[in-house]
């Protein structure tokens, strides 16, 4: 089950796939337009999102629980590769996990020491404490012959495994409740409409446009600026 960010996330990121669509669109209506004698004289249409409201219903599922890294590792290398990762090679997978197994000891150790520290909350500072874990598992996926990257930023990549780890580590050490959602549709009309959570957004567009300039050396730049 999602968690409420992400499940809001996700929705901004489809609509921006939206824009991207009709977008695309555009640049094939240019391209009939150009060859075609009249319409070559008309505006190309070009549709933008202007605001969208949305009512999204929801329900609180409980807390998610606590997971061993090795699963919860697992896990956000699979949401994060998504089809850049083979998951039917078996052997590669299973090492995949035999590699989790034998990296969870960094990972505990990084707790111990944040406890050791006697704090309640993980400081800026003790996040070091996690680094080498998306640093190491970066370089292991890289290796492996089912990983992809077509589609997948290294660099993202490390960063959101950081970010799964210092996430799960703080249920432990600051006992934060991390409330996962039900958001299907089917299973929402099975509860009592009391139990029910109303969600209201408004996204609107704020567009990027690339710009081009010389700078005083006679270099190109090129840059994006709000449209």
């Amino acid at each position: 089950m999602p968690k409420l960010n992400e499940y809001l996330g996700g929705i901004v990121s489809e609509i921006a796939s939206a824009r991207k669509m009709a977008d695309l669109q555009t640049v094939q209506i240019a391209k009939e337009y150009a060859q075609d004698d009249l319409l070559k004289h008309f505006s190309i249409p070009r549709m933008k999102v202007g605001t969208v409201d949305l009512t999204i219903p929801f329900a609180t599922a409980g807390n998610s629980p606590i997971m061993a890294f090795r699963d919860f590792a697992y896990d956000e290398i699979i949401k994060i590769a998504k089809t850049n990762y083979n998951p039917s090679d078996i052997k590669s997978d299973q090492s995949l996990r035999a590699f989790l197994v034998d990296l969870e000891v960094y990972y505990n150790d990084a707790i111990k020491k944040i406890q050791d520290d006697n704090t309640s909350i993980i400081t800026d500072s003790q996040i070091q404490y996690f680094d080498p874990i998306p640093k190491y598992t970066l370089e292991f996926c890289q290796s492996l012959p089912n990983f992809s990257w077509r589609q997948t930023d290294p660099q993202f990549f490390q960063q959101s495994i950081l970010n799964r780890v210092v996430r799960e580590a703080r249920k432990i050490i600051e006992k934060i409740d991390d409330y996962e959602i039900i958001v299907e549709a089917s299973r929402l009309m099975e509860l009592d409409a009391k139990c029910l959570i109303y969600a209201k957004m408004s996204v609107s567009e704020a567009g990027m446009e690339w710009s081009r300039y010389e700078d005083i050396n006679g270099n190109i730049i090129e840059t994006l600026i709000p449209e």
